[in-house]
Parts: structure tokens; C-alpha cells; sequence
């Protein structure tokens, strides 16, 4: 038996021959995605007898991972068009999110802040948090050990506890099969919270080789969450240097379609704009956000088709995080702003994260639906939210732009999970698949898209559609190098445009990633 004299040589030792690790800096030796990989050329040795080690490489690298090349304008933040990817054959989504690791020690937060708050006159929190020393440790040691076992991770800010191989191993079975039946998954979408601190490389390095099996096959989009820390210079840097996405500066917004421009999809930054912790300035918050929303709305109302927004944040939840979006009437009022402007192309799904599990509510109106989907269960420890009653009866007090929703269109649950959406000319649906510890799967949810506002255009040999092609504000253009004219946000590459945006610093900040101090 260990004697705890040696128990606590060992954790201090331990905790000396890690502190080397735990240092923010920058990500490096990260190469672009390409493909095919030949393991010859691109793996390197350790040794004779080791096997290949692959090269971290980004998520997002060339053309032949990701959009027709010549399609982007980055004046418009706008990437382009899906390789692959066509709604005459049902498009195929994967969308999860927070698959960043946590630690076991986490449950012990209630006790932590019974302690820190004995630093007090109060004897009432004094009392409070001598009680929860013994709690803590009770709780802290059983049944996992969770204290000692967790040492090297709290050293190098990189915690590994979590269901993320487990989720993204059900998501790589469902992809599997659909491939097996020789259909086509044109993208995957992270709502956020890749990694536990975008500060430090090792957190990313360990994110890079989890993901490759699955960011190799299928072109992967992810959103900036608060884990990233985007507000700290390395943590951008480090997320421009993973993510491999063409987008500069630390505007972390961008847009792209499908592969025949039918439906749109926009990422979102949320960080500056909700910042519950204040990374920000307060006149950033606003400025930024203003900007972002401009843009936004501009994006939504030149398309024709259907649009699916992604963010971190959702401005939509029975969680804790329910009042980030509604603290102030700026945020309301983008909130509603964009809900408006969602509204008026006709359909839309907003996809959020950074609520620990599952969460659908449908905001109707006599003409339209909008679904909110919080898919944020991809493996990051679930967060605890009222039961399915009191979450539908939140949802109902929502009413934003003259939107309802009906306790009956809410549905919830405390689930590790993933979202499969499919859609084609006139509908679509989406399913919600609960993953287990042996990352089997469950259906969770089950809801129809009604897209048959935008007609079933007809389309021409190359499965584009063409004009006039019926839908809310009439004709949509096809790719230019399918002979039709292109989307008015590709037609043209500004130069001096896309200068100004990607190199300038935001509102309110004097350079990029720096915040203005208070």
C-alpha cells in the first residue's frame, strides 16, 4: 500500500515534469489538408519498430477537400460552394457540437464555491464551507479518484475526460452506412467548443489526430466557441491555424452553399457578441456585433433558398446559459433581428451548442417555421437542465419577432448526442440520435422540414438548378462554370474589399485580437 508521504512525493513530481506542458503558444507543424495522403511521403518514424506516425494536418485545407475552386469571395466572407453535396439527390448533414474534453472534478463545483466563499465576516458561509472541505474530498476521491487521477491533466490545462470518442465513432458508423448505400455526406458541422482552451497547442494537437479519421473523409466546418478563447491572441491564432478555414484576421464569420447553391449555410462568432465573462469591451460587444448582424442579414436576404445559421451561443435554451442572449436590449435586438430576417427568407434552422445536451423548439408563425436545434452533447460532460415540462413551458415564454412556441413543439434531454439533417427540393427532416458508453445509438427526435415554400426548381444535367427557379423572392442563379450566372455574393472577388476586412482590426479594438483596455 502507498504510504501517503510517497503519494505526495509522487503528485509533486508529477506535477514538476508536467508544468513544461502547460504553456499557451502558438500551434505548430500543422500542415493543409490534402488529398489523398500517401503514408509514404507524409508519415514520419520514431523508430524501427514503431509504426507511422500521421502529420497533424488542419481541418480545412484546398479545394479538393472542401469547394469548387473560384467560387469564393472573401469580401463577403462567403467560401463558396460544396464539392459535393446536391439537393436533387437529399443532401446529408451531420451536426454535433461541445465535443471538447472535461474533468471528473467538475461535479465538485458546488463544494468550491461553498470554499471560496468562506473568505468571508458571514458566518453562515464560513459554516458552509467547512462542510464542504469533507464533501469535497469524500466526493472527489470516490468512486474514481477523480483528485489523484486528474493531477497531470489540472498541470497541463488539458483534460481528456469526456464521451467525444464514443460520439464521434457513433457519427463515423452512421456516416459508414450512409456510404454503404452509396449516398453522399456532404459536410460536417461543430457548433463549437473543439477543445477545452484554445490557448494552449497540446489541447489542439490531441482535437487534430482525434479528428483526422472523420475530417480526412468528409469536409468539416466548425464554430468558434468560448473554449476556443478567440479573445486571447493565441487562441485565434491557434483556431486559423487548426481550423485551415480561408478566412483572415479575427473576424471568425464566414458563409458557403451547397453544391448547387440551393442552400445556405452561415457560422456565426458569437463570442464577441454574448461574452458572458467580458473578455470584451463593452463598446467591441456592440460595435462587433452590429457589423456581424449587418452582414448576417445581408447574406440571408440575397439568397434564395434555405438557410441554416450555426453559432455557439444559442439564443434559444432551458439551460443555464437561457439569459446570456437576453442580459440587455442590444442583444435582444439582435436576436430579433435576426430572427426577422430568418423569417422572411421562409425557413431556416438556427444549430447552437454550449448547453450539455439536447434541445429542439420550433418558433412558428401563419406563413413559416423557424427550428432551433441545440445539439450539444458531442462529449463535453452534460450540464444539468429542468425536466422535459419545465423546459417546454421556458421555451413558451419566447416571443421574439412575433414568433410562438408551443410547449407541444419543445423537446429536450440530457443525452450525448448528434443530429443527421436531410434535405431535398421541397422538404427534408432531421433525426436525433442519442449515443450511449458503448457509442450505440438511439433515435431521440424526429422532425419533418417543410421547404415546399421554394418549389422544386428543375435542373439541368449537372443537377443545378434552373432559373427561374419559384421560392420567396423569385429566380436563383446556378455556378458560373456550370454556364449559368453565379450567386451575387461569388460574382466578384474586391480586392481592396477583402483587404480592408480581413487585415483591419474590428470596431472598438486598436489591432486585431487585442483587446482596448477599460
Amino acid at each position: 500500500m502507498i504510504s501517503p508521504g510517497r503519494l505526495t512525493c509522487a503528485l509533486a513530481a508529477a506535477a514538476i515534469l508536467l508544468a513544461g506542458c502547460a504553456r499557451m503558444g502558438r500551434l505548430q507543424n500543422v500542415g493543409p489538408t490534402v488529398s489523398p495522403v500517401r503514408p509514404d511521403s507524409t508519415s514520419e518514424r520514431r523508430g524501427e519498430n514503431e509504426p507511422p506516425v500521421e502529420p497533424l494536418r488542419a481541418l480545412f485545407g484546398d479545394s479538393l477537400m472542401g469547394f469548387e475552386p473560384g467560387t469564393a469571395d472573401s469580401a463577403h466572407r462567403f467560401l463558396g460552394r460544396l464539392r459535393d453535396g446536391y439537393t436533387a439527390d437529399t443532401l446529408n448533414i451531420m451536426l454535433f457540437g461541445d465535443n471538447r474534453p472535461g474533468y471528473r472534478s467538475s461535479r465538485l463545483q458546488p463544494q468550491l464555491q461553498n470554499i471560496k466563499e468562506m473568505v468571508s465576516l458571514n458566518p453562515l458561509k464560513i459554516g458552509r464551507g467547512l462542510i464542504a472541505i469533507p464533501v469535497a474530498l469524500v466526493k472527489g476521491l470516490f468512486p474514481d479518484l477523480a483528485l489523484i487521477r486528474e493531477v497531470p491533466a489540472l498541470v497541463r490545462h488539458a483534460p481528456t475526460w469526456g464521451r467525444e470518442h464514443q460520439v464521434l465513432n457513433a457519427m463515423t458508423a452512421k456516416i459508414d452506412s450512409l456510404q454503404a448505400q452509396k449516398k453522399t455526406v456532404a459536410a460536417v458541422i461543430n457548433t463549437g467548443d473543439l477543445v477545452y482552451d484554445g490557448r494552449y497547442p497540446a489541447t489542439w494537437e490531441r482535437f487534430l489526430r482525434i479528428t483526422r479519421p472523420l475530417s480526412s473523409r468528409i469536409p468539416y466546418f466548425p464554430v468558434a466557441g468560448n473554449h476556443e478563447r478567440t479573445d486571447a491572441v493565441e487562441g485565434v491564432e491557434n483556431w486559423r491555424t487548426a481550423t485551415g478555414l480561408p478566412i483572415g484576421g479575427d473576424r471568425l464569420y464566414y458563409c458557403f452553399d451547397t453544391a448547387d447553391g440551393w442552400v445556405r449555410f452561415i457560422a456565426l462568432d458569437t463570442n464577441p457578441i454574448v461574452d458572458p465573462k467580458g473578455h470584451w469591451t463593452r463598446e467591441v460587444q456592440v460595435e462587433y456585433s452590429d457589423e456581424e448582424f449587418t452582414w448576417l442579414v445581408a447574406r440571408v436576404k440575397e439568397h434564395i433558398g434555405p438557410v441554416i445559421v450555426m453559432m455557439h451561443h444559442p439564443p434559444f435554451s432551458s439551460g443555464t446559459h437561457r439569459m446570456e442572449w437576453q442580459r440587455d436590449p442590444i442583444l435582444q435586438e439582435r436576436r430579433a433581428r435576426m430572427v426577422k430576417a430568418l423569417h422572411e427568407s421562409g425557413i431556416a434552422i438556427i444549430a447552437s451548442g454550449h448547453e450539455h445536451s439536447y434541445q429542439r423548439a420550433l418558433l412558428t408563425w401563419p406563413d413559416a417555421v423557424l427550428i432551433s436545434i441545440v445539439c450539444a452533447g458531442a462529449g463535453a460532460p452534460l450540464n444539468q437542465i429542468p425536466p422535459p415540462a419545465e423546459s417546454a413551458r421556458l421555451y413558451s415564454e419566447y416571443a421574439v419577432a412575433g414568433s410562438v412556441v408551443k410547449p407541444q413543439n419543445v423537446l429536450t434531454d440530457e443525452v450525448f448526442s448528434f443530429v443527421h439533417l436531410r434535405l431535398w427540393f421541397g422538404g427534408g427532416e432531421f433525426q436525433a440520435y442519442a449515443v450511449d458508453k458503448n457509442a450505440k445509438t438511439s433515435m431521440i427526435d424526429k422532425v419533418q422540414v417543410d421547404l415546399a415554400r421554394y418549389g422544386t426548381p428543375k435542373i439541368d444535367q449537372h443537377k443545378m438548378p434552373l432559373p427561374p427557379a419559384k421560392g420567396p423572392r423569385g429566380a436563383m442563379g446556378s455556378a458560373e462554370d456550370k454556364g449559368m450566372p453565379m450567386p451575387a455574393s461569388a460574382s466578384k472577388d474586391s480586392i481592396s474589399a477583402s483587404k480592408r476586412i480581413l487585415e483591419g482590426p474590428p470596431p472598438g479594438k486598436t489591432a486585431p485580437t487585442q483587446k482596448k483596455p477599460r
